[in-house]
């Protein structure tokens, strides 16, 4: 049993030393980065005060020079658009409409209408003439 004990014992302490070296070769790749990105970042901050002292400059020049103020020129006044294309489409709309209703739904005068039964007319609504009798279907009494 001391001899399995012993081995593990070797095999964990080799493999934590394995694992605790390839934390040190990572610690120092990200040190090299660090380093990299803190020398960039120098880099970019003389950058930055060399473009901002230009500016300053550039301010003093434009402030010192003669301009005369600044104005906006007034826009043109827009005449009011014509009122009769509006007029002339709503009236096109209603003759269209008027014409789609007459088309959908025509009208008949009520001597037109059907005096006979048809298979589809309910029982209570048979047309009677002044006699009382029921018509037949070609429009004769009887």
């Amino acid at each position: 049993m001391k001899r399995w004990l012993f081995g593990v014992s070797l095999v964990l302490l080799l493999l934590l030393a394995f694992v605790g070296y390839r934390g040190y070769v990572a610690l120092g790749r990200l040190e090299a980065r660090v380093a990299a990105l803190e020398e960039r970042l120098s880099a970019q901050e003389e950058a930055l005060k060399t473009l901002g002292s230009r500016v300053a400059d550039l301010e003093k020049e434009v402030l010192q020079a003669p301009a005369e103020p600044l104005a906006l020129p007034q826009p043109p006044e827009a005449p009011a658009p014509p009122a009769w294309p509006y007029v002339l489409g709503a009236l096109v709309v209603a003759l269209l409409l008027y014409l789609l209703f007459r088309l959908l739904l025509p009208s008949r005068p009520a001597s037109l209408k059907p005096t006979f039964r048809t298979p589809f007319t309910p029982a209570g609504n048979i047309a009677r003439p002044p006699g009382g009798a029921p018509r037949s279907r070609d429009g004769e009494p009887g």
